[in-house]
């Protein structure tokens, strides 16, 4: 069974380096890494894109989604729920706040990559993490620089729109919803709120803030591996 993993905002399918997940099949999203599509109008057509560039052939997958990339996996799992076996969602809430969402948006056209630096370094990791500045710190900085700032504004424009709360309860494949302890971006009562809705679904909270994939990544792969486990039987 393949594992597809989506990321964040701004960085690429190479963020997923660092976690040692079996027959694991990480995409650039559209607008991201080099990939076409950053002028697609909707997160629904962004999980359709990435889908459609999923060969069939690959069955059912289990999605993992962290940030954006959870909301592309909320959003392709209810537009295409036979292509998916389990879904994983991290750092990612229901309802996006729109106003926030849109000024950051203006924020980045306005400043640029660099100048919306430290703000998104803030908001992404914890406090005692920038501290001490570890390579994956200067990796997803890297990455994010690489950034055209009005392809990232058009994302966060596109995030303000996400809104899934009434079609939770549409969900049926086995779901973990993962929050991080210290996460500004979407604290936990967002992230509970988004299990609560979906029938059945695990919650996990692990240390670090909203990069847990960077910050915790071993435990971040080990929740997978749970989950994938236990999807298989349901």
């Amino acid at each position: 069974m393949t594992t597809l993993l989506l990321h964040p905002i701004g960085l690429d399918r190479h963020t997923w380096d660092g976690v040692a997940i079996d027959n694991a099949l990480a995409v650039d999203l559209p607008g991201h890494g080099g990939a076409p599509g950053a002028e697609l109008p909707s997160l629904d057509d962004i999980a359709d894109a990435v889908l459609e560039a999923v060969p069939l052939e690959l069955g059912p997958l289990d999605v993992v989604g962290l940030s954006l990339g959870g909301m592309v996996a909320l959003h392709a799992v209810l537009r295409h729920p036979q292509r998916i076996r389990s879904l994983v969602v991290a750092c990612a809430p229901a309802l996006s706040p729109a106003d926030a969402m849109l000024q950051r948006a203006a924020d980045t056209e306005r400043l640029g990559m660099g100048g919306m630096m430290p703000s998104t370094l803030q908001r992404w990791f914890s406090a005692d993490i920038l501290e001490h500045t570890p390579d994956f710190v200067d990796t997803a900085a890297r990455m994010l620089l690489a950034n055209d700032p009005r392809v990232v504004a058009h994302f966060w424009r596109l995030i303000s729109q996400h809104d899934v709360r009434t079609r939770l309860s549409e969900i049926r494949v086995s779901t973990t919803i993962v929050a991080g302890r210290a996460d500004l971006s979407v604290p936990r009562p967002a992230a509970q709120a988004l299990a609560r809705g979906i029938p059945g679904a695990r919650y996990v909270e692990l240390p670090g803030a909203h990069m847990l994939h960077l910050e915790a990544p071993g435990a971040f792969a080990e929740t997978i591996r749970e989950h994938t486990f236990v999807a298989q039987y349901s």
